[in-house]
């Protein structure tokens, strides 16, 4: 689920919801959740559905979790709690459903935040890392 920073009276006008289509069923992976944005809204609505994005490469979820250990070591966390700290940060339920390219840009916002807000310079994705 994606909230876009454009909201009115504390309701985000536009949100993204997860799901699969199996024989032209609709399942949507936070069901409560949508039924629950629906209840915020009145009037006309604009609903689109599209193809899901490719989600994040295991790659790229390889260097978020060592991104995620350092940043525990160093912080006194345990890896769990640093992910939470960063899905509250950063306004995520789950870093599971992002794309890519979102993936991408999670990540180099987390080493910007450890560089300027602690001092914590991350290595690049395609550096050598230590545990």
């Amino acid at each position: 689920m994606e909230r876009s920073i454009l909201s009115i009276k504390g309701v985000f006008r536009r949100m993204k919801f997860a799901g699969k289509i199996k024989n032209g069923k609709l399942t949507l992976d936070d069901n409560l959740g949508f039924r629950d944005y629906l209840r915020l809204i009145e009037g006309d609505v604009h609903l689109e559905v599209k193809v899901a994005e490719k989600v994040r490469s295991p790659q790229q979820n390889a260097y978020y979790r060592v991104i995620i250990r350092i940043l525990a070591k160093e912080l006194g966390y345990t890896e769990e709690e640093m992910h939470n700290v960063i899905k509250e940060k950063y306004d995520i339920e789950s870093t599971k459903q992002l794309s890519k390219e979102e993936f991408t840009e999670l990540l180099e916002q987390i080493k910007r935040w450890a560089v300027i807000d602690m001092g914590i310079v991350l290595p690049n994705a395609k550096q050598p890392h230590q545990s």
